[in-house]
């Protein structure tokens, strides 16, 4: 691994008339990663402009595009291009610097061991994968003036991007990656489109119904409809290696063609009043009708009400003689609707590979299902802002409350039925919670000021309903462990095979002395956090800034299967214990009892004691509880003097820091780092750690 580096560079210019005006902005953004041979890229550039064509009516553009493009992003989990997963298996005798000469005089993969794991430096320079996005978002609006309250509003707008994926594996590639065997070297191509278009015809008003009373409202219509679309080609043996064009495929090429398409039409309508600048309330309704719900069934209403009220302003008495600044006190209870997603009402056959010239169709492994009804959530929530001391003092505080009904969810059925899942409208989920900011001002000096602000969010979940006859939903499974939302438990549960116990609770260990996995599964921990929070301090000192965050997460689990591979393969600081002068010298003794009860005193070698921790996944089960200092930033204004002779309205210099310091119990990895970005959570291997960053920022205006 390298040190890696990123550069950005943003620029934005503006001008206006009386008639018209205009930004156009654009940046740069440059990452060497930390894995070799690694980058990603990024240009962006945006112009927007306003104009006003007569005295009523006025019209605004604006167009962005952007452009990613990377290279060999490494992988994550247990996967053949992830450079993570050699290092979990290397011995510790292994030079990491002897790998760089990774290949012989005839090309052939020259590595530590030839028979499961390729060299990491192969993988960086020999096989390559890529990734592009072009992007283009548009919107554009014309409005009308009808009266000094009144407006309307037509708008269009897209967001489009076209991406490509590939794949290049060189021969000799170790282990089958990408879902094939790729050691006669292979390629795939991926191509993905993306549209989404959206047409709003807007009336808004705000006009006073008397001296006490104000109105605004908003209705309109909305008609989106989105595209999908993804064609792949690829094959996982060559004729002639390191020539990635599909001629030269030995097999007949794998080839996947999918498309998708939606629309939702919507009607909405908010109607909102104010009295006497204090008190406010909103009354919002939508109603939508989703191509992806049964004709008959199409159509879901989701409305919302809204108050505010500021008892400062009401009653100045509260104000505790200027001390309480201002106060509100505000309510809400929505409700909103979702559809599903597309093609989940009837199956369609899908295409296998042809039996020699005959074609070949198989139905899916899901039941979908016809009936379906949109998804509901109900939530209510309150909260209050309090502003103390001339603003030094500032509290927002709220508790929410969430009900998800009718959600479509995938149910495990019997395979027995010809089916592994089918699509139901079932279950209830809950969450809630509290969220609250202190913000406050401890010392305020012509010279010196210090600011902090303390963030706090703590949720609780709980699955108080499934379809009938089902305790659990698979969520994802790995290792033998999966993770589920299990009726009542909190979300995200993590079910594995605990420590097999007796009665008293002490290991029961077999004929060997080895501690051994309770046959009966068991919820081990739940990924979500208890309460997440953090603490920023600002210090302004003359022209100097001084600002240090720290972030929190305290409680939630993580499953480690860097931990378990780890003690597995001996790589571990954890499996020293017992082999402290030879493999098996001078051993260990499980603490634990026999079957019969009697204290177990056979001594083991700390290979066949790790070995045996491989299926107990409670021993591999931590608290991902951390702290971070995520950010330490030193800033200088540049006087305004000095700044006016080179010709610029202000400059400012920083030194940037970013992960600088991270505080777990976990052991040797950031269990803060993502497994996926989906509900598959509470998993951790192979992905790179957080990265601690050093950085240099100047900021001009010109």
């Amino acid at each position: 691994f390298e040190t890696g580096r990123s550069a950005t560079v943003g620029l934005e210019l503006t001008g206006s008339t009386d008639q018209a005006s205009f930004r156009l902005s654009a940046s740069n953004q440059d990452i060497q990663g930390m894995v070799p041979n690694s980058a990603f890229r990024k240009v962006s550039t945006a112009l927007a402009g306003t104009a006003n064509l007569t005295e009523r009516l006025s019209a605004d553009a604006s167009v962005q595009y952007v452009k990613n493009s990377a290279q060999n992003r490494p992988g994550t989990g247990y996967d053949a291009v992830n450079p993570m997963t050699e290092f979990v298996w290397f011995g510790r005798q292994v030079d990491v610097n002897a790998l760089r000469t990774y290949r012989d005089e005839e090309g052939n993969q020259l590595n530590w061991n030839n028979n499961y794991h390729n060299n990491p430096y192969w993988l960086a320079y020999q096989n390559y994968q890529g990734d592009t996005r072009d992007r283009i978002i548009g919107v554009a609006s014309v409005s009308y003036k009808f009266a000094d309250w009144l407006n309307g509003t037509v708008r269009a707008g897209t967001d489009y991007y076209r991406e490509h994926r590939g794949a290049d594996v060189a021969a000799g590639t170790i282990g089958g990656i990408f879902g094939g065997d790729y050691y006669q070297g292979g390629f795939f191509d991926n191509e993905i489109f993306n549209r989404e278009t959206n047409f709003d015809v807007l009336l808004t008003g705000q006009r006073p119904l008397s001296d006490d009373f104000d109105l605004n409202f908003t209705l309109g219509s909305n008609f989106r409809s989105s595209a999908y679309s993804t064609n792949s080609i690829g094959t996982d043996k060559l004729v002639v290696p390191g020539t990635y064009n599909i001629g030269n495929s030995a097999i007949p090429p794998v080839v996947s063609q999918y498309q998708e398409r939606k629309q939702v039409n919507g009607a909405f309508g908010q109607f909102g009043v104010g009295y006497r600048d204090y008190l406010f309330v909103d009354v919002t309704g939508r109603n939508d009708w989703s191509s992806t719900l049964p004709d008959d069934n199409n159509s879901y209403f989701y409305p919302s009400v809204s108050t505010s009220f500021v008892f400062t302003e009401a009653l100045p008495a509260l104000s505790f003689g200027g001390n309480l600044g201002y106060g509100k006190l505000r309510a809400a209870w929505t409700r909103v609707g979702n559809d599903a997603p597309a093609y989940q009402l009837f199956p369609v056959y899908s295409a296998n590979t042809p039996f020699g010239n005959i074609p070949r169709y198989a139905v899916p492994n899901s039941l979908l299902n016809p009936n379906l009804k949109p998804e509901q959530i109900d939530s209510w929530e309150l909260g209050t802002e309090l502003q103390f001391l001339d603003n030094r003092l500032a509290l927002d505080l709220t508790y929410y409350n969430k009900t998800a009904t009718n959600q479509i969810i995938p149910a495990q059925v019997s395979p027995a039925s010809g089916y592994t899942s089918t699509v139901v409208n079932a279950g209830k989920l809950t969450n809630n919670g509290i969220e609250a900011q202190l913000s406050a001002t401890p010392v305020r000096a012509d010279n010196f000021q210090w600011d902090f602000t303390v963030n706090f969010a703590r949720n609780e979940s709980e699955v108080v309903e499934l379809f009938p006859g089902a305790e659990t939903i698979v969520l994802g499974e790995h290792w033998g462990v999966t993770i589920e939302a299990r009726q009542g438990e909190r979300y995200g549960a993590i079910y594995g095979s605990p420590y097999l116990r007796d009665e008293q609770g002490n290991l029961i260990v077999d004929s060997d002395g080895l501690p051994q996995a309770d046959p009966q599964k068991r919820v081990l921990g739940h990924y979500t956090p208890d309460w997440t929070g953090g603490i920023n301090n600002h210090f302004r000192y003359g022209n100097w800034d001084l600002d240090i965050l720290f972030d929190t997460q305290q409680g939630g689990d993580i499953y480690s299967v860097t931990h378990m591979f780890g003690r597995y393969a001996g790589v571990l600081e954890e499996t020293l214990e017992g082999r402290e002068v030879a493999w098996n010298d001078p051993g260990l003794l499980v603490k634990g009892v026999h079957a019969d009860g009697t204290p177990n005193t056979t001594n083991v070698d700390a290979r066949s004691y790790n070995h045996a921790l491989y299926g107990v996944h409670e021993a591999h089960v931590f608290d991902a509880t951390w702290i971070k200092l995520r950010e330490l930033r030193l800033g200088y204004r540049i006087p305004s003097e000095l700044s006016a002779r080179i010709g610029v309205t202000a400059m400012n210099l920083s030194l940037v820091g970013r992960n600088l310091w991270l505080g777990t119990d976990v052991p040797h990895i950031d269990p803060e780092t993502g497994y996926s970005a989906g509900n598959l959570q509470g998993f951790e291997f192979g992905q790179l750690p957080t990265a601690r960053s050093f950085g240099f920022q100047v900021n001009v205006t010109p």
